[in-house]
């Protein structure tokens, strides 16, 4: 009995995870974490089936992040809060041997996704269009957190709407490519400018991928999406596009490093000298802030860099706290699921395998330009999607086998 219903609480928790992902300042955590409950729960009942061997290869992947965050704890010093967002790489895995046994359904994940974009475009509208607020920049939105995850949620709608098309369930298509010109729209009303630098070769890569379908009349729908988008959201694109070349000029004419650009320059030159002076196994987080000190003393970097315990760059942050081991240690984060993804998958038929790349690129985008996995927000979209997308193309591989 127990086993017959736990398909649909896994389809159900996985759909209200994506549908309220930015209902609130804080509804990405909600159904995550009760996900990771009823998966821890339910061990002794999903634990007596054989898991794949791919689950101990992702796994693996995730517990040495975690790892090696503790070993520099152990060998540097810090605070124990260092490890809050690693340890949610061991918490998540109840919930992903769930999903390996009892995946959500295909229409429920495709639902689930469509009304977050949906939703996330409408309150995005409400703050710009009503407040006259930058979007999710109010009630405990983290603007650049929120702003990437709802890229993410309008290009998914778009991987869908081609899904959809590919079905040619033409009405569904047309309900994806509204929910993904929201999702977009969200993303450049929150002024979230990391998005949009990622985003474009993303969508690019897509056109190319899916090119066979790109007939006249869905040229023109893409067409007018891309006009609408950019007709609607092109105030806040361009004052935040004119304060990004502002702030270059004034770095590298005036070297006036008082801008959010001119901070994380500075930020990261902190983060390279940093590594280049301590390239094995980093500095750790107890004397980074002392490091940074001195080498504002030594005039390397521009003071600005002491007021920021973070670089906004999660490759530059692990190099720096973590050295050559923690950066290979990221790369093992990102890049083996993406491997088994695309090994496993077929990224140019299978929607879920488009899913799961597309997903892991921009994750591996926005951590160029702001510490993205190193906020809950941005550590559970990743795990929690990179889990859900992977156990639907383990179910595809399983049915086939």
């Amino acid at each position: 009995m127990v086993n017959k219903q736990l398909p649909i609480v896994s389809s159900l928790l996985v759909f209200l995870h994506s549908a309220t992902l930015l209902a609130t300042g804080k509804s990405y955590s909600y159904i995550a974490l009760l996900l990771c409950v009823i998966g821890l729960f339910l061990l002794p009942v999903t634990l007596k089936s054989k898991l794949p061997s791919d689950f101990y290869k992702i796994s693996f992947s995730f517990i040495c992040y975690f790892l090696i965050t503790a070993l520099s704890l152990f060998l540097f010093g810090g605070k124990l809060s260092n490890l809050d967002m690693p340890a949610r790489t061991i918490l998540i895995l109840p919930a992903f041997i769930l999903l390996l046994h009892y995946p959500p359904k295909k229409e429920w994940v495709f639902t689930g996704v469509l009304l977050g974009a949906f939703l996330a475009g409408l309150i995005a509208i409400y703050h710009y269009f009503f407040l006259h607020l930058r979007a999710f920049v109010i009630d405990d939105y983290m603007v650049i957190q929120s702003g990437n995850m709802a890229m993410s949620l309008g290009i998914f709608s778009l991987i869908i709407a081609i899904q959809y098309l590919k079905e040619k369930r033409l009405l569904c298509v047309s309900i994806a490519c509204v929910c993904a010109f929201l999702g977009i729209l969200a993303s450049l009303l929150s002024g979230a400018r990391g998005s949009w630098v990622v985003a474009p070769f993303i969508l690019f890569g897509l056109l190319i991928l899916n090119r066979e379908l790109i007939t006249k009349k869905i040229a023109l729908i893409l067409t007018l999406i891309v006009i609408a988008s950019a007709a609607l959201s092109y105030s806040m694109v361009e004052k935040r596009i004119q304060i990004a070349m502002q702030d270059l000029t004034k770095f590298t004419e005036q070297g006036d490093s008082r801008s959010s650009l001119g901070a994380r320059i500075e930020m990261w030159k902190s983060g390279y000298y940093t590594f280049i002076e301590n390239p094995v196994f980093g500095i750790g987080y107890e004397g980074r802030q002392a490091y940074k000190k001195s080498l504002v003393d030594r005039g390397v970097v521009a003071p600005i860099v002491v007021r920021y315990t973070r670089l906004h760059n999660s490759y530059m942050e692990e190099l720096s706290v973590k050295g050559i081991i923690g950066f290979a240690t990221l790369l093992l984060f990102f890049g083996w699921p993406l491997y088994l993804i695309c090994k496993r998958g077929n990224l140019k038929h299978d929607v879920f395998t488009q899913l799961g790349v597309v997903h892991i690129l921009l994750v591996m985008g926005y951590s160029v330009t702001q510490n993205y996995i190193n906020h809950h927000s941005g550590m559970l979209h990743y795990l929690m999607y990179t889990i859900i997308f992977y156990s639907l193309i383990h179910l595809q591989v399983k049915s086939k086998s």
